[in-house]
């Protein structure tokens, strides 16, 4: 959990993916849990944690637009992010390597 801007935010991981995901990956999300919404660029970006040059794995409002986080966690428009963020079995081996 973080504050930003006035909104209280937090990161959801899903080892296990969720119902959307391919087999075998993590799903990640970034929530807005105040009541009021926001309009915000956001990525949710995960590096190698010795070698910054190798691939990163991304999700995010890239194409330039602004996305809306609606208020109150647990409604639809409260959150973005990616059902297929990375395989599961990267993100473990990375977290090895830490």
């Amino acid at each position: 959990d973080f504050s930003c801007f006035g909104h209280q935010w937090t990161v959801v991981i899903y080892p296990g993916g969720e119902e959307d995901s391919k087999e075998g990956y993590v799903a990640v999300y970034l929530y807005n849990v105040s009541a009021k919404s926001i309009k915000a660029y956001y990525k949710i970006i995960l590096k190698h944690p010795t070698d910054q040059s190798q691939r990163s794995y991304k999700v995010g409002s890239f194409d330039e637009l602004s996305r809306t986080f609606g208020g109150d966690q647990g409604n639809d428009g409260d959150s973005w992010g990616g059902c297929d963020f990375a395989k599961r079995e990267t993100m473990l081996a990375l977290a090895h390597l830490n």
